[in-house]
């Protein structure tokens, strides 16, 4: 078979799955598709669904033996380009898929890996499972020195597993079962050597963090310990399950866990203070009503007259596309919040910020030289957030009840937009639920009863259906009665 006649197989399954304006053909797989039959048509769809899934695999091994092919022929070097992969991937091939499937060719070439490639030629074995089989084999031959009967073993254990997860974790077995409890030097096996633990924090191109993380088994037992009682699902308001994947989940619980240890005073300074959030507010802020571009003229006579600078109200501007247009320095950044590692954000996100425990304003001018800093503000006092946790309970937010310690306290009325810092207008919430209240669109008010009520955000399907207000977590009942809570 030659590329015509490959080519010529792909317009064939291109025909047999187009949609005709009137029907699909009898006999064809598009009217299979179209018109299924209830339990008329199931051993014909399984039979379809496995034929195509076989048909799948050998394409997959096809384009591992192009690869290997190309390597071979030095195409890359005259196509200007560094590898086969690169060649795949100006083709439409998604880089996983290229870079897979140079790698199954360079699999391939390895004998030990034989019956692998001989199962994808026939179908048998996916090109997932293939890829996990040799790089299963790569980590144990990596840790252990082995002999071709032992290599054989490993290989057809690791080829009977269901899922390359399972794959990847016998072939972890296999390594630490054929590693000597010591090697000649002393050392504990690989999965167990802390020295070779890495972590890298990178920015996106997005401006979000990307984080990975390899840690020993000891390591990251504690971790998965740590995380596990912090990823339990929350039910949602109307009492659903958690619509948040297990990954946001866990995502969740780490940075809860971050946020618990900068909560804490005994941990290392950096720089000579408590590592803390810092937000550097732009020039031409609102201090106190007051619009300021500089530092306040009448600070020095406010603390002579015994005015606490800790009442001072910091507005944060909008975007600087909503600002006058003489205001925007060169990287258009003068008129955005920005914070000391993760750069420019909006100014919805630098109000959650503000009701941060604590928070250090420095307001800069455009070329970004410090004109005041200000000391660090404890925004709600020990006091106020006791009488929250006895009034709130813990997270506020109907249907969550986490504990006070894993909560922020919000102000209602944001403190930026010159807020109280008082009882009836703060209340508990959760990194979560604090961060809807801020971009999710739900409300928070304190009512007559002085208690934390909450309006959900408005439906887009029903735009004209008015929103009952919901109260708080800790004073849901199962009733519906007109006097319940």
């Amino acid at each position: 078979m030659n590329a015509v006649e490959l080519t010529d197989l792909a317009d064939r399954l291109a025909d047999e799955l187009t949609m005709a304006t009137d029907g699909a053909p009898p006999g064809t797989l598009a009217a299979l598709f179209e018109r299924p039959r209830p339990a008329g048509d199931d051993r014909e769809l399984l039979a379809v669904i496995a034929a195509a899934l076989r048909l799948r695999t050998i394409a997959d091994h096809v384009l591992a033996c192009a690869c290997t092919a190309m390597e071979r022929a030095e195409l890359p070097a005259r196509k200007r380009v560094c590898s086969a992969a690169r060649i795949l991937m100006g083709l439409g091939a998604a880089p996983a898929v290229a870079h897979r499937a140079a790698r199954l060719g360079r699999a391939a070439a390895d004998p030990r890996l034989t019956p692998v490639t001989r199962g994808m030629r026939d179908g048998a074995v996916s090109a997932e499972r293939a890829d996990a089989v040799a790089a299963g084999l790569g980590h144990v031959i990596g840790r252990v020195e082995i002999d071709d009967d032992v290599a054989a073993t490993v290989v057809a254990s690791l080829m009977v597993q269901s899922c390359p997860a399972r794959v990847k974790d016998k072939a972890r077995a296999w390594a630490i079962r054929l590693t000597p409890i010591e090697s000649d030097d002393g050392r504990p096996p690989v999965a167990e050597r802390d020295e070779l633990n890495e972590m890298t924090l990178d920015r996106t191109d997005d401006g979000r963090f990307s984080v990975t993380v390899d840690l020993d088994v000891l390591a990251g037992e504690e971790l998965s310990v740590a995380l596990d009682p912090l990823t339990r699902p929350v039910p949602e308001p109307d009492g659903s399950t958690d619509r948040r994947s297990a990954k946001r989940r866990r995502a969740d619980a780490f940075m809860q866990m971050v946020r618990s240890y900068l909560a804490r005073g005994e941990r290392p300074e950096s720089g000579g203070v408590l590592p803390h959030v810092c937000l550097v507010v732009p020039m031409g802020i609102t201090v106190n009503g007051r619009l300021t571009d500089g530092a306040e003229p009448n600070s020095g006579r406010r603390r002579r007259e015994g005015v606490d600078s800790a009442a001072e109200v910091f507005r944060i501007p909008l975007a600087d596309i909503d600002g006058p247009r003489d205001r925007v320095a060169g990287d258009g950044t003068a008129g955005v919040p920005v914070l000391g590692f993760g750069g420019p954000i909006s100014a919805r996100t630098a109000e959650m910020v503000m009701c941060e425990a604590s928070v250090a304003a420095a307001m800069v001018d455009a070329d970004g030289v410090p004109l005041s800093v200000g000391r660090e503000k404890r925004l709600f006092p020990p006091g106020i957030r006791k009488a929250l946790v006895i009034r709130d309970g813990g997270c506020a937010f109907p249907g969550c009840g986490l504990p006070p310690s894993w909560c922020d306290a919000h102000h209602c009325t944001p403190w930026s937009h010159g807020g109280e810092t008082c009882l009836d207008n703060g209340v508990l919430l959760c990194r979560r639920h604090h961060g809807l209240v801020h971009h999710g669109g739900w409300e928070v008010f304190i009512g007559h009863d002085r208690h934390p009520w909450f309006v959900p955000s408005a439906d887009p399907d029903r735009p004209g259906r008015r929103c009952e207000p919901i109260c708080a977590n800790n004073r849901r009942t199962l009733t519906i009665l007109p006097g319940a809570a």
